[in-house]
């Protein structure tokens, strides 16, 4: 692995003008420390290039970037680990984006899923429809109709419900009853 974000870093800055000092604590274990115009090489080299190399610890080299600290262990240069860390980063705002798009699909399908039709709204439509399809009067796979698709704007009022048999519900679709 190329580049893995390092977590559990701190920079302490102790002093005032010249003798300000930085010093680098990973786990609690300072790997290093340095001065002012090693401080102003490491903040330059982040604005030039977008990473500096602020430490090393045995084979790794602790690396700082506008987003965080990362370890290398491949011997990466400045230019690669940058782009490394903007590549990461990149990657994961899209895929947040996409997360966020996919909860708003998600949100949008609960939403829309409709209240069952009121018992005593079925009692009245099936008597009124005298438990018939009012297309073509069968007595079998009978099934409460919206007259008006709840998809198009319909409720569940006993005017927009009728009886259709699975047939002429299929047939009928969602388009608006005659």
């Amino acid at each position: 692995m190329p580049l893995r974000k390092a977590t559990g870093v701190e920079l302490h800055r102790t002093g005032f003008g010249i003798f300000a000092r930085t010093e680098v604590v990973v786990g609690g274990r300072a790997l290093a420390r340095f001065g002012r115009r090693e401080r102003r090489r490491i903040e330059d080299a982040l604005a030039e290039v977008g990473a500096a190399a602020v430490a090393e610890d045995l084979d790794r080299v602790l690396w700082q970037t506008s987003d965080g600290f990362y370890w290398d262990d491949d011997g990466l240069d400045a230019e690669a680990v940058a782009l490394l860390a903007w590549d990461r980063l990149r990657r994961q705002d899209a895929r947040i984006e996409r997360l966020r798009k996919i909860r708003a699909a998600e949100e949008a399908v609960t939403g829309a899923r409709r209240e069952r039709i009121p018992e005593e709204v079925r009692l009245f439509v099936w008597t009124r429809d005298e438990g018939r399809c009012v297309r073509c009067a069968a007595e079998d796979d009978l099934q409460f109709d919206h007259v008006i698709p709840v998809a198009r704007g319909g409720g569940n009022a006993p005017e927009n419900i009728q009886i259709l048999c699975g047939i002429c519900n299929r047939a009928k679709g969602d388009q608006i009853a005659k």
